[in-house]
């Protein structure tokens, strides 16, 4: 008798931890406990318009996808983990896939017999392929979603990174799992035997969204290619609003925001590179009779947007500075009715969305002509400069940047594909 009932005690125990367990799978199917989104971008270094689209991510997933576990993988995970730590609840930083795509690029032997970019897929979609890595390409194969974000960051500027499309897309057949790109800038292009395995893993993408024209030429008979803008359309909202009681500096006059990396193609007055673009905007801020106590220098990247005004020494004296750590945890100070000079992507996009007006310069003909004409093809009035031979002076421009029309149909864009990807989870 004794026997029998601890059987049946043992039973019902049994049954009860079956029951428990049903209960937390259908609890876990409910709220997403088990899903992992796996995010790939270049975070960390630091930039301004990188981190601010991985932000952008992690910040909508908190929204819309709070219990997921999401999963950064980048270059700098340690760096990036202090900026991003705080924006999503359930996040984690690592650099699987790309470790892998940089030893293919550099230090990958002669004698493995396939091209890098194939080496990766191999490596990325099987545990044994990379056993070092083996715990991360466990986490990399369990992943629900694959989302390679946004940025300018697959092209043939850095051929070795085609690696983290035909990593991607490789997990994706293997697994089953879900893969996506978001607000892709494609040109110049991949050439050759990559271009090919860009297009081939490419076609793999449930979705290919791209952020311009050019891009999505690029993808031309691949099934999901879309075109809704760069990425930090979706924090429009939060991120190009007026901020000027976060930051010191005159109202009224020039936010100067000029790079000194991917340069050396700029000409002007005899110049080239890191020289020429100082010898233009002195120029410049000589026509538009701008004192240097007038100027705000912006930095999007540590250091390196410092070298011009440096160049520049006293036609600068009494300027504010906003170095990249306050820009990062204060805002953009966009909004204030300053002028916008300037070389980079994201301050344009950011600034012009506030409605300041603005010159954007292009530094490099063949990269930033078409990341500027995507925003002034969305509508933005800022005049461009030298796309195409050596710039001349501009007048300061006063027409603003987009109108409310043109910045509320690109944030909708952005936003209907955010939807679309992670709809919001119904909690019963």
């Amino acid at each position: 008798m004794a026997g029998r009932a601890r059987v049946a005690g043992q039973r019902a125990r049994g049954a009860g931890q079956r029951m428990a367990h049903d209960a937390t799978q259908r609890w876990r199917e409910r709220t997403g406990r088990d899903e992992i989104i796996y995010l790939v971008a270049p975070a960390g270094h630091p930039n301004y318009g990188d981190e601010l689209i991985v932000r952008t991510w992690l910040r909508y997933l908190a929204q819309v996808r709070p219990h997921a576990t999401v999963v950064v993988d980048c270059h700098s995970p340690g760096q990036a983990c202090l900026y991003f730590q705080d924006d999503h609840p359930r996040v984690l930083f690592v650099d699987t896939l790309w470790q892998l795509t940089i030893y293919a690029d550099r230090d990958l032997p002669d004698d493995v017999g396939v091209p890098p970019w194939e080496w990766v897929a191999d490596s990325a979609s099987r545990l044994g392929g990379a056993p070092r890595l083996a715990e991360g390409v466990d986490l990399l194969r369990r992943a629900s979603t694959v989302h390679l974000v946004g940025g300018g960051y697959l092209n043939a500027l850095w051929p070795g990174q085609v690696s983290l499309v035909t990593g991607a897309a490789a997990v994706a057949r293997s697994t089953g799992a879900r893969v996506v790109a978001t607000g892709h800038g494609l040109t110049p292009v991949f050439l050759g035997a990559r271009g090919d395995a860009f297009l081939t893993a490419a076609s793999a993408f449930e979705l290919f969204d791209v952020r311009d024209a050019a891009s999505l030429e690029v993808l031309a008979g691949v099934p999901g290619a879309r075109c809704t803008g760069d990425d930090v359309w979706l924090a429009v909202p939060d991120v190009a609003v007026p901020c000027q009681e976060r930051h010191a500096g005159p109202l009224d006059g020039v936010a100067l925001c000029v790079q000194a990396d991917l340069v050396g193609d700029f000409r002007y007055a005899g110049a080239d590179g890191v020289a020429a673009l100082a010898g233009f905007v002195r120029d410049t801020l000589d026509a538009w009779e701008v004192p240097g106590d007038q100027v705000t220098v912006v930095e999007g990247i540590p250091g390196r947007d410092y070298e011009v005004p440096e160049l520049l020494g006293d036609r600068l004296a009494g300027a504010t500075v906003v170095p990249f750590l306050d820009v990062w945890r204060l805002g953009m100070p966009v909004g204030a009715g300053r002028t916008w000079l300037g070389t980079r992507f994201h301050p344009h996009l950011v600034a012009a969305a506030a409605g300041d007006s603005g010159v954007a310069i292009v530094p490099k003909p063949d990269y930033y002509a078409t990341k500027h004409a995507s925003l002034t093809a969305a509508g933005s009035k800022w005049t461009v400069v030298g796309g195409d031979g050596e710039p001349a002076v501009p007048p300061r421009p006063t027409a603003g940047g987009f109108s409310a029309v043109d910045r509320e149909r690109n944030v909708a864009a952005k936003a209907a594909l955010a939807a679309e990807l992670y709809p919001r989870r119904r909690l019963l």
